[in-house]
């Protein structure tokens, strides 16, 4: 049984059921603070907030590891269509 039919809600199409259009992680770093109310600084509270909430118990490591991997996902070209800062030497 579907129990969210996803895009088809909009589009009211067969093949959109349990589709979702999510946002993209790329460039997450220039994007912050986090949250509605800017309760996380950095990609490493973000990490820790949903570590926390959802008790998933990452290890030191793989929580930097994470928050590293989430810090590579930038593209100069991206960040400079909108309008983020970018290293000048990029």
């Amino acid at each position: 049984a579907v129990s969210d039919p996803g895009a088809a809600m909009l589009s009211g199409k067969w093949k959109d059921i349990g589709r979702f259009k999510v946002p993209s992680l790329r460039g997450l770093e220039s994007r912050s603070p986090y949250f509605h109310d800017g309760s996380a600084a950095t990609i490493e509270q973000l990490v820790q907030f949903y570590d926390t909430r959802f008790n998933i118990g990452y290890t030191a490591q793989e929580a930097a590891d994470l928050a590293a991997f989430l810090k590579a996902l930038y593209d100069v070209a991206v960040q400079r269509a909108l309008g983020f800062p970018v290293d000048p030497d990029e």
